[in-house]
């Protein structure tokens, strides 16, 4: 090969490398960009929600404060409360509690169980309604006042009735606060929940039902500040889809029959909510969570909560940004890294060769050790001196394989990893039948080993199983292997066995080994070895079978050698 051509085979492969080194750094950083900004994304969306819910929350809680100033709850006071249904007191009362929350709760009314009805209404500071009906009047009134016990400009009046009002209906049932479906109140014609309350005289006679009413203009114009990105989306909904307040434009109610109807979120044609919505109505969301959803309009990420539950209602609040309103400045950033990757190539080029040489050669040393591991072959000694990653997964593959492999205590091979290496070379003995492959397996249990626990305790117990494991070692070929099967039993496992003379001797030779004497801390003490055999594939295919005829010849031998002790005893 000439020159030329040399440089070819060399300059053409690795300047295609480094490109896709290149193309491959901008993607990771694109791609660590782009996590950081959806992680990013998730923290501001979840900051958001838990920001809508506690300004909502403060607005339903507000309802109950205004609720509370005029009828206790017993908890709250050291005797049980007595409603005083007196118009003229209440008078008093509602213009000091419908003047607590003038922004969203700022209606205050009562209406009583023989039809009266008092209702304090704060437009503005210098703007108050009083609604009134006296328990023998057919209509109610309603006056322009400025203060207490004015009734000197007369608005209208109409035919109301509060006992016929739903939420008179579903209070006076309930001994708690309960909160209405959401309405457009017909005379402020703008949606409106209402929290209402069964109130008592004396003796816990029923007396009527005093409410406030929630005003939900104000969560969409709190919506709408929230300043969030270009094309985001912020909106409630109830329990039923319904909306109840969004940071759109899109208004969501429309009118039918002449008369205005709210509207269900996946109506909407904002497709944010609508196209979320449809999604997300089919979870079970009890905590505050984000969502990602590939949408026509592209990736889409969301926050969602539940919100109300404390003060008794089952809202949810979703906040829905397009993810390109925050990639844009990532796309910008990956052309800019597209144009330095350009001019570094030619610098890399002169550098490239030893590094990739090096990591190459590494991996592949990786990959051959976890290919032996994973067929269940010894994983040859990796020696790779690194203090990167690399190095960290070669360490961390060594360790592994000690854990997985290895029994703890002996450091020889598991039962796991015995049956592993078995089924491996079963595998390649089908694989390769001209070969000829063949294994025996030698089943050894130790003899007296009980006595060493009983007479010298655990800690001896277990130096005896470390020595005898190592003996066991050292008395067959690299090839081979030990297992500890359990207890005091271990499984030798010799690959290439030629015949039976072989395995008698190896046999023998073990049982000499084991029998040698141990030193322990205070006392020397002696152990047997009882060894069964069974050999591939004359005694089976299958490595249970196999295990049990050794298990079984074990026994015997085991037996024969009481008997003759007994014989020679005798």
């Amino acid at each position: 090969m000439n020159r030329s051509s040399l440089r070819r085979e060399l300059v053409i492969p690795i300047t295609a490398l480094v490109i896709g080194v290149s193309v491959a750094i901008g993607w990771v950083s694109m791609k660590a960009g782009t996590d950081a900004v959806y992680s990013l994304t998730k923290r501001i969306l979840v900051d958001m929600v838990n920001r809508i819910n506690t300004a909502t929350e403060k607005h339903l809680d507000g309802a109950l404060t205004a609720l509370e100033s005029i009828a206790p709850s017993a908890n709250q006071l050291p005797k049980e409360y007595e409603f005083s249904p007196n118009l003229l007191t209440l008078e008093e009362k509602f213009w000091a509690a419908s003047g607590l929350f003038m922004d969203v709760n700022n209606y205050v009314y009562f209406g009583g169980k023989d039809g009266r009805f008092i209702g304090v209404y704060r437009i503005s500071p210098s703007d108050v309604q009083l609604f009134w009906r006296e328990p023998t009047d057919q209509i109610r009134y309603v006056y322009k006042v400025g203060g207490v016990g004015d009734r000197s400009q007369l608005i209208r009046t109409d035919a109301f009735d509060p006992r016929k009002r739903p939420w008179y209906q579903i209070a006076m049932h309930s001994e708690t606060p309960v909160w209405s479906s959401i309405y457009n109140n017909f005379s402020f014609h703008y949606p409106t929940i209402t929290l209402a309350k069964a109130v008592f005289e004396r003796n816990h006679t029923f007396a009527g039902v005093v409410a406030t009413d929630v005003t939900l203009k104000e969560l969409s114009s709190f919506l709408r500040k929230l300043e969030i990105s270009k094309n985001s989306v912020a909106y409630i909904v109830d329990e039923e889809g319904y909306i109840v307040a969004t940071s759109g434009n899109e208004i969501p109610e429309r009118i039918v029959n002449g008369m205005p109807e709210r509207m269900r979120a996946v109506d909407m044609k904002t497709t944010l909510i609508s196209s979320t919505f449809s999604r997300l109505r089919k979870l079970n969301i009890k905590a505050a969570e984000t969502r990602a959803f590939e949408l026509p309009i592209g990736t889409v990420d969301l926050a969602i909560s539940p919100l109300g539950n404390k003060q008794g209602l089952h809202w949810q609040t979703i906040v829905a940004v397009p993810r390109a309103d925050f990639m844009s400045s990532i796309n910008q950033g990956f052309l800019q890294s597209v144009v330095i990757a350009v001019a570094c190539i030619i610098f890399a080029l002169t550098i490239g060769l030893t590094i990739v040489e090096r990591v190459i050669r590494d991996i592949r040393k990786l990959t051959a050790a976890a290919k032996k591991f994973g067929n269940g072959e010894p994983m040859p000694k990796l020696e790779i001196r690194r203090s990167d990653e690399i190095g960290i997964l070669a360490q961390t593959l060594n360790e592994m394989e000690n854990k997985l492999r290895f029994d703890k205590l002996t450091q020889v091979a598991n039962r796991e990893s015995l049956f592993v290496q078995i089924n491996y070379l079963q595998k390649t003995a089908k694989e390769q039948p001209e070969s000829n492959l063949g294994f025996t397996l030698l089943f050894v249990d130790l003899d007296r080993f009980k006595n060493v626990n009983d007479n010298y305790g655990h800690d001896a117990g277990d130096k005896v199983l470390v020595i005898t494991a190592a003996r066991l070692r050292s008395a067959i070929r690299d090839t081979d292997e030990v297992a500890r099967y359990g207890g005091d039993e271990f499984v030798l496992l010799l690959k290439d066995t030629k015949n039976s003379i072989d395995i008698h001797n190896m046999v023998e030779k073990i049982s000499t080994l084991v029998e040698e004497p141990i030193a322990l801390e205070h006392a020397v003490v002696t152990i047997g070895a009882s060894i069964g055999w069974a050999s591939f594939p004359e005694d089976g295919d299958d490595y249970v079978r196999l295990i049990k005829i050794a298990d079984s010849r074990m026994y015997n031998r085991k037996r024969d050698r009481k008997t003759v002790s007994l014989f020679h005893a005798g």
